[in-house]
């Protein structure tokens, strides 16, 4: 019986496999949690609705979004490339994994990787690179997340070669390379000194055959470690800090905006060690969309709605810190041992996308809101009674105050789709027939019946009754937004 079952369970697997292969993948069907999100617009007037862009080479971007972990078959490229471009970002991180790119010693196999490179883009997708992990013919260093770093000698030298060989490859078709992934994660809490000698021997061998593209470290788990500084420090004693044109880190707070102070000492910290201008770089972050057991902020009870709220949140506060940043991840994982459900689609066993995820829906109107041309800007204060901790969010373009976004900050997202009505005062800006715009549903909502100006008082603005929830609005005038 045991060896019926599973000749017969290779059968179902090779025919569903085969059919994947060989048809076009199935219709995508319909989102519940984002159809109710789309019925529960904020109580007030609906004017129309925020036009999504398309991605374009040519486009300067805050905005990343994650395809990680392809050099671990954790998902299929193919099957959700052309949701890529959709998302209106500017680039996308992938990871080339050193131990499928080199399968024997010094054989390289690019295929695979040329087929991602190339299909972001012809989705008009800038990829960036991030270096990492080890390869089993040259040792048993690990080739997966919590890989050891190796020291130098053989393998170290298997590395710099292969290093040199990705980019030879790509040279003019990567924007960024990144080395490592998180090597401050798990039990390596240490290794701050062999990180820098890879950083020292990774930054050589890039800079030896591509003068032009940028480096870098550390894509540390956290921005607030002391692994960060001790890494640094090592890397000025190396010689090698000056590389460097960006540091990236992954920042996981079941609070989105706890990150805003770490990423503030990080930035004084980067100066301590250098006089180069380094900024800092969010490469990886994102919310599961259901009570995970595994990775990031699990053992929460995450929704689909409490997921989207988390990430446009993260959003919202990296724009207003000015830190350019990629969301994790475009679709879900599949780990083998979990399905890990941080994706913008969300997809099944066989990698197959089901359906887009509202958060899939809120990066799109992040990203067509908050092009380059947008940027933060201080000096907009806002006084309520809520009662409530309440994030403020000023937006310029060309120098000239727009808009700002709301929302509350004090607690973790909730699953509730119902806002408060809130009394609030604006200072320091005036509006000119300003919209209310639901980052969350795209919608564009009419202020007219809400709005005042502060008496005699100029850059002051009184709403009365103005929807609030834990999920960032944006005031702004109706004429800077692409909307129908």
């Amino acid at each position: 019986m045991k060896h019926l079952f599973n000749k017969a369970w290779l059968v179902v697997t090779a025919l569903a496999v085969f059919s994947l292969s060989s048809s076009a993948l199935p219709p995508l069907k319909k989102s519940v949690t984002w159809e109710n999100l789309k019925n529960h617009p904020a109580p007030i007037p609906v004017l129309g609705e925020l036009v999504p862009i398309h991605s374009e080479i040519g486009m300067e971007s805050w905005w990343s979004v994650g395809c990680e972990t392809l050099d671990r078959d954790y998902s299929k490229f193919d099957n959700y490339k052309q949701y890529v471009g959709q998302t209106g970002v500017g680039y996308a991180r992938i990871q080339s994994g050193w131990a499928k790119c080199e399968p024997e010693k010094g054989k390289y196999d690019f295929a695979w990787l040329d087929n991602i490179v190339d299909g972001l883009i012809e989705q008009g997708v800038k990829p960036w690179v991030c270096l990492c992990y080890g390869n089993p013919v040259y040792s048993d260093d690990g080739l997966n997340l919590n890989a050891r770093i190796f020291p130098e000698g053989p393998v170290m030298d298997g590395w710099d070669r292969y290093v040199e060989a990705v980019v030879k490859r790509y040279k003019g078709k990567v924007t960024m390379y990144e080395v490592w992934n998180e090597p401050d994660g798990g039990s390596r809490g240490e290794s701050y000194n062999d990180y820098a000698v890879l950083f020292q021997h990774t930054a050589k061998a890039i800079r030896k055959h591509d003068k032009k593209v940028k480096i870098a470290s550390l894509g540390v788990c956290s921005p607030e470690k002391e692994y960060i500084r001790k890494s640094l420090k090592k890397m000025k004693e190396l010689g090698c800090i000056d590389q460097m044109d960006y540091l990236t880190y992954h920042a996981y707070w079941p609070i989105p905006e706890y990150v805003r102070p770490a990423v503030e000492e990080l930035r004084a910290d980067i100066k301590k060690y250098t006089d180069k201008e380094i900024p800092v770089l969010q490469g990886e972050t994102g919310c599961p969309g259901q009570l995970e057991y595994g990775h990031a902020m699990h053992s929460i009870e995450w929704d689909e709605y409490s997921q989207v709220k988390w990430d446009l949140r993260q959003m919202a506060t990296h724009f207003g810190m000015g830190v350019p940043y990629s969301v994790f991840t475009m679709v879900d994982l599949n780990y083998g041992w979990m399905i890990q459900s941080f994706g913008l689609v969300r997809m099944n066993l066989l990698h197959v996308p089901q359906y887009l995820r509202p958060k899939f829906y809120g990066v799109q109107h992040m990203t067509s809101v908050f092009t380059r041309e947008l940027s933060p800007c201080e000096g907009i204060k806002v006084i309520h009674n809520s009662g409530r901790d309440i994030a403020c969010v000023g937006v310029q373009k060309d120098g000239k105050k727009i808009g700002v976004m709301l929302w509350y900050c004090d607690e973790r997202p909730s699953g509730c789709l119902e806002r408060d009505l809130q009394n609030i005062t604006l200072e320091g800006i005036t509006f000119n027939r300003p919209v209310y715009v639901d980052l969350v549903t795209g919608k564009v909502q009419d202020l007219a019946g809400c709005i005042s100006r502060g008496g005699n008082a100029r850059d002051v603005v009184k709403i009365s009754r103005l929807p609030l929830w834990d999920a960032p609005v944006l005031l702004i005038n109706r004429n800077e937004i692409n909307w129908k």
